[in-house]
């Protein structure tokens, strides 16, 4: 392999190939608005009539979640430190398994629009409804920015989009094709984001091995650069990953989103309760197989820049790590025309479905759980046109916050991590708590989720303005690196140069006198002072906001119920089946459940005996 002075560019084919994409999506978009699919209600819009079938319904909740931050962020993460990313596997599948056995018998009898209107059923409280509610909005205003952002402030430097285009042209056409659309152009334009971006990460993940020389020689040098890492099981909270807090936290933080409302609008979608199981069954699967192929992207974009000679951060060619991953691409898949466009239009993709997904999803918390008293006696074309009104009001909004936040920095997995759990954490504890427990009324409720969600501010604040900055892997060699376009950083035989990024994304120049020698230093990653909350691993935020709200939550609702000496019990169906023989009689559980077999759409009709 070689390496010449000048930078990667992005060329006419690969423009062509990113327009197709582009066009593919506002087509899929514009053919169900003005092909006669009925759209006449509220329903239609934004549930699709609730006649959709699993496998597009579990391909669009795939490219949802799989958004712009993991195609660039995983990579970049084990570019960074390590494959000890991997285990978020097993808290991703289990979260899956969770779901099937508490969302989708819970709530899909219930005939939900917005999650939230649980809230208000189970609590008998608007309030609680409306807080919730207040939230979700918040934290899918928060993600969308990050991932609008993230691929946009990446593309700029590394191949040279400017920034306002990128979000102009994915928060333009995401917009345009929801508003017109409602939830069947989002699904389906999903399913074909879907596609792109299984093509465009196996085309580059094949390359880019081949270009390294194998898998073989892509496992050696990663192991030979401290990459490979599968056995950190410290208990310590501080740790950054470790098997233990990836499983756990990954489990809190996945199955929080399940309780999002994008999660929860496409399960009230399908035809019947066994699509809806279907839909977690067939997901599950896509998205363990589509992080492990990331995962080994990062390994492979290391072995490259290695055997290369010549690793374009350490040299200065991209301003930060977040760049890289754009920057491997367009470089490995330059000897084909259109191919590098293949895979920026992957992260087009992620990016355009996590927008029309999360637009789609405000529309209806909006007219659902803060209208309704304005819209009750409103035709139903008045309502939709209202709804698509809000869609594209969100779109807007959505595209101007992406771009006024031009100014981030970071690790996207992290940040975006850490500002989704803040909110996330505190409204699943919120869910678990309804859910599990027929003490908890909505005082508990109310005092829990507020408690819960000022700790996990403050502290999400404070870990990425004082946390602890763990160390990077070293980066690659510089030898082989053009003269005109190299920094000034030299490589020197027995020292090892390394850029360290804190979660804010200022940078200081860290050097030892080998691999060996820096992890004995800083044995374990630790903070080399007092213990601080600060300090704490970002992937246990969500457990603790959880934590928080059921205990400080049953807490309040026991001492108000004594104080005021009422307690109303929930029906039946407002909890999660395995709970409820725990805190019921048979005779009631039999009739709940008979009763949702009978009213439910796929379930067999049946009568009490």
């Amino acid at each position: 392999m070689s390496f010449t002075d000048d930078r990667v560019v992005f060329r006419a084919a690969d423009y062509v190939m990113l327009g197709v994409m582009l066009l593919g999506s506002m087509g899929i978009g514009l053919y169900f608005a003005f092909s006669g699919v009925s759209q006449r209600t509220k329903v239609d819009y934004l549930l699709g009539g609730r006649r959709l079938k699993a496998l597009p319904v579990c391909l669009s909740l795939f490219a949802s979640f799989m958004s712009a931050i993991s195609l660039i962020g995983i990579p970049t993460e084990i570019y960074s430190y390590g494959t000890m990313y991997v285990y978020c596997l097993i808290g991703q599948g289990f979260s899956y398994i969770l779901a099937m056995f508490t969302l989708v018998p819970l709530f899909y009898p219930l005939r939900l629009t917005s999650v939230y209107e649980y809230l208000n059923m189970r609590f008998k409280s608007r309030t609680v409804q409306l807080i919730g509610a207040s939230f979700g909005v918040m934290s899918t205003l928060s993600y969308m920015t990050v991932a609008l952002l993230s691929p946009a402030l990446a593309l700029e430097t590394a191949v040279g989009i400017p920034l306002w285009l990128s979000i102009v042209l994915v928060g333009a056409i995401g917009t345009i094709y929801t508003t017109l659309g409602g939830m069947k152009s989002v699904i389906w334009t999903d399913v074909f984001q879907a596609f792109v971006i299984y093509v465009g990460i196996f085309t580059v993940i094949i390359k880019g091995t081949m270009d390294a020389g194998g898998f073989g020689k892509v496992w050696q040098i990663n192991k030979e650069t401290g990459r490979i890492v599968f056995d950190d099981i410290s208990i310590d909270p501080r740790v950054r990953h470790t098997i233990w807090n990836l499983s756990l936290g990954m489990s809190f933080y996945w199955l929080a989103n399940h309780f999002s409302q994008t999660s929860v609008q496409r399960l009230v979608s399908t035809r019947s309760i066994e699509d809806a199981n279907k839909v977690y069954l067939f997901t599950c699967p896509l998205v363990l197989a589509f992080v492990a192929v990331l995962s080994l992207t990062g390994l492979v974009l290391v072995a490259y820049f290695q055997q290369l000679g010549c690793d374009p951060l350490a040299a200065g060619y991209v301003k930060n790590k977040n760049q890289i991953v754009p920057y491997f691409v367009i470089h490995t898949l330059s000897f084909f025309p259109g191919l590098a466009g293949l895979y920026i239009s992957t992260i087009f993709s992620g990016a355009l479905s996590t927008l029309s997904s999360g637009i789609n999803s405000l529309a209806a918390n909006t007219v659902q759980d803060f209208l309704p008293w304005f819209l009750r006696y409103r035709s139903e074309a008045v309502v939709t046109t209202v709804t698509k009104t809000l869609v594209c009001f969100f779109g807007i909004t959505s595209t101007g916050l992406a771009y006024l936040a031009k100014d981030f920095e970071g690790p996207v997995i992290q940040v975006g991590f850490t500002a989704v759990s803040a909110t996330n954490g505190p409204l699943l504890g919120l869910f678990l708590l309804a859910g599990l427990f027929p003490q908890a009324n909505y005082v508990g409720a109310v005092v829990g989720f507020a408690s819960s969600l000022v700790f996990s501010y403050c502290n999400a604040i404070g870990s990425l303005r004082f946390g602890y900055s763990t160390k990077m892997l070293p980066m690659g060699p510089t030898d082989r690196c053009g003269s005109g376009n190299a920094s000034s950083m030299t490589v020197t035989p027995g020292y090892t140069f390394t850029t360290t990024d804190d979660v804010n994304g200022s940078s200081e120049l860290t050097m030892s006198t080998t691999l060996r020698n820096m992890q004995e230093m800083d044995a374990l990653g630790l903070p080399q002072r007092d213990f601080s909350l600060y300090d704490i691993s970002y992937v246990l935020a969500p457990v603790i906001g959880t934590i928080l709200t059921i205990v400080i939550g049953l807490t309040a609702s026991f001492i108000s119920n004594h104080l005021f000496s009422k307690t109303t019990t929930p029906e039946a169906k407002f909890l999660f089946p395995f709970c409820r023989r725990l805190w019921y009689s048979d005779r009631d559980v039999l009739d709940t459940e008979l009763k949702f077999r009978d009213q439910t759409p796929g379930c067999g009709k049946l009568t009490a005996s």
